[in-house]
């Protein structure tokens, strides 16, 4: 369970963190909590995209020895995308969208699902979801409201 944003910026500067909690808490119930957790935006010059990153190192998944582990990284302008990585971070042998997951803020059991199956079996994702997080439309009022300028900031 996080406790806290894992990062550098406090949770009223990441309206995004209540999908990333619902996340972290589907996964932690089929036992595969992430070895490490990022979330993040960018800044208002690149128009504050909302980004988290979950890791599974090669202690965490049922993959092929001399493997590294998964990651998956959601962005909030294109959903969830998978990487099976190797021994470093960097170097990826299979990536992509996770195209069985059709929505942005795909259900958190649904991200679970394809999760577990990427961490036990470290095969890439399968299924067909369609289901959308029950409270995607409050989370994405608060990213619109969290992107108005506020009234000490100049009008562009």
């Amino acid at each position: 369970m996080l406790l806290d944003p894992p990062g550098m910026l406090p949770v009223h500067l990441l309206p995004h963190w209540p999908y990333l909690q619902a996340v972290d808490t589907a996964l932690a119930g089929r036992g595969i909590p992430p070895g490490a957790v990022r979330i993040s935006r960018t800044g208002r010059e690149h128009g504050e995209l909302m980004t988290m990153r979950l890791y599974w190192d090669a202690s965490r998944t049922g993959g092929p020895a001399g493997h590294g582990g998964v990651r998956l990284v959601w962005e909030e302008e294109t959903g969830w995308e998978y990487a099976l990585v190797g021994l470093a971070q960097d170097q990826v042998i299979v990536a992509g969208q996770v195209d069985a997951l059709h929505r942005i803020y795909a259900a958190p059991e649904d991200v679970a699902e394809v999760a577990e199956r990427m961490v036990r079996t470290w095969r890439r994702p399968a299924g067909d979801f369609h289901q959308e997080w029950e409270h995607a439309a409050r989370t994405r009022a608060a990213i619109e409201v969290f992107r108005q300028p506020s009234p000490s900031e100049p009008m562009k």
